[in-house]
């Protein structure tokens, strides 16, 4: 996924940002617009959706809106390593998540919503192009 400049052909998207993956109990701070997604542990599965590992490259292809250095916890598994930077946020210009959500998917196969996987499916699992206006809009309402 890449930022390009923005032009007045491209389509706008005025919503703020969707929150996708925000559980409760994950460590650091919740960013001010992110709803509560219920507990981690709930959204758990035993397999994870067929095209996982697509939908996996789709989540580690996000634009960076926001850095966070610490390392946290797995809240899944706390005697492993720390996670670096778990608590960035990602964005594809419309959805927004924390970096550490493709580390439960892949890990425990987090469901995610519906209305995300019909969007990235939509597109053959192939990340937006984000112009650099949508992309300030997205940090200035979702940084700390």
């Amino acid at each position: 996924m890449r930022a390009r400049d923005a032009d007045a052909a491209s389509p706008r998207v005025e919503a703020p940002g969707l929150p996708l993956g925000f559980f409760s109990g994950l460590p650091g701070a919740r960013p001010r617009p992110a709803r509560d997604a219920g507990p981690l542990r709930a959204a758990t599965r035993g397999r994870g959706e067929s095209d996982e590992p697509e939908l996996l490259a789709y989540l580690r292809a996000g634009l960076l809106l926001h850095a966070v250095r610490a390392a946290l916890p797995d809240v899944l598994a706390p005697r492993t390593p720390p996670l670096t930077r778990a608590a960035s946020l990602l964005t594809d210009g419309i959805w927004v998540w924390r970096l550490d959500l493709a580390h439960y998917v892949a890990r425990a196969h987090v469901r995610l919503p519906v209305d995300f996987l019909s969007a990235v499916r939509a597109t053959a699992h192939v990340p937006p192009e984000v112009d650099a206006d949508r992309l300030t809009a997205l940090r200035a309402h979702w940084a700390p």
